[in-house]
């Protein structure tokens, strides 16, 4: 039966380079005879305008013809994709491919932060605000027990976190299980399921504006570590993401606060990354155990760091100033940078081995 499935493999070219990419793909036969699982994996390369491999992934098909989903993100555009199969033969079934063109200027994709969520006023607090004229596609996530498996492996992950979404002091959006949302096949067909089925998600079109979502323990009486994440969805609309910002209680080793920021896009991004922690102690925010004094680590996607600061005046004082954004305390952090398209780590910890309540701030410009 194999003998009948043509050799050769199959390379999709985008007219434009693009920013996402799903579709179901199947074996191109039926097989009564066939194991749940082809033997051989089907392997997607990812390659950028010029040829340059920028990726790829391996997946194994279901048997008997049946289609599964696989979607991507990609911060460095994707103009082709080749799909070769290990045993050489390439029968190959494809549906409901969709693409997401990628942007003219580079723009913030995705930006998350990774903290530990306590009980109370203690909890992570992620800050989203977007600007522009038209309504926008958003994907948030909050991630736990995914956080303590392979490769991560962190301690003390949150077993069960919820996510709720504001809009002022106006709940907007909530969810425990993602699995049990109404919209959780629009969810699937992100390509950005979370994992595990304790974790959460929403789905949902956003004006210009700021939000607030929160991560907690499903009855608010258990801690540990979370991930709170967003995604723009449609990076073609006319607003963009402009700042995200999260506060959570940065305590020492693995259980600082760790934020993740994807640039998209030709071309690169005028970024802004601040940490507060004296400033949060403070009228009108007067919140206890606030972070005396934050230090800022940014990193690239092989842990190898691109800078660091303490104290913001102690460099970059002019650029940092020039933006409008300088932290009001001199023990404050901040960072000034233009950062490529490619995927990025700021980490917040307390000068030595102190802990508390900051806030971690992410702001591009053009």
């Amino acid at each position: 039966m194999d003998s009948d499935r043509p050799s050769g493999p199959l390379t999709i070219s985008f007219l434009q380079p693009v920013s996402a990419f799903g579709a179901y793909w199947g074996s191109g036969y039926r097989c009564a005879l066939c194991r749940p699982y082809d033997d051989s994996p089907s392997i997607l390369t990812f390659r950028d305008v010029n040829g340059n491999v920028i990726g790829s992934d391996s997946f194994f098909y279901r048997g008997n013809g049946a289609l599964m989903w696989r979607g991507y993100t990609f911060a460095t555009p994707v103009k082709t994709i080749t799909r070769t199969a290990g045993d050489g033969k390439e029968g190959v079934a494809m549906d409901g491919l969709q693409a997401t063109v990628a942007s003219n200027s580079p723009l913030l994709y995705n930006i998350s932060t990774r903290g530990f969520a306590q009980t109370g006023n203690n909890v992570l607090i992620g800050g989203l605000i977007i600007n522009g004229s038209g309504p926008k596609k958003v994907w948030l996530r909050g991630l736990g027990p995914t956080l303590g498996q392979p490769p991560f492996n962190v301690a003390n992950a949150m077993a069960n976190p919820t996510l709720n979404l504001f809009q002022g002091s106006t709940l907007i959006a909530a969810n425990d299980n993602w699995g049990d949302a109404a919209s959780q096949e629009a969810i699937r067909d992100t390509g950005l399921a979370p994992p595990n089925a304790f974790e959460s998600a929403i789905l949902i079109s956003l004006n210009p504006g700021s939000y607030t979502a929160i991560i907690r323990a499903v009855n608010n009486n258990t801690t540990g570590n979370a991930l709170f994440e967003a995604y723009d969805l449609d990076n073609t609309a006319a607003s963009k993401f402009g700042n995200i910002s999260t506060r959570g209680f940065v305590q020492t080793s693995n259980d600082v606060m760790t934020a993740g920021v994807v640039v998209h896009g030709p071309g690169s991004k005028n970024i802004l990354i601040r940490a507060l922690g004296p400033t949060l102690g403070q009228p009108p925010f007067d919140l206890p155990h606030s972070l005396p004094d934050p230090f800022l680590d940014l990193r690239d996607a092989n842990g190898t760091r691109i800078t660091a600061n303490d104290n913001w005046k102690s460099s970059q004082q002019t650029q940092i100033q020039a933006t409008g954004l300088t932290p009001p305390n001199d023990a404050e952090s901040a960072i000034a940078t233009t950062l490529a398209a490619a995927n990025y780590t700021a980490i917040v910890t307390g000068v030595n081995n102190t802990t508390g309540n900051p806030l971690v701030e992410g702001y591009g410009f053009n």
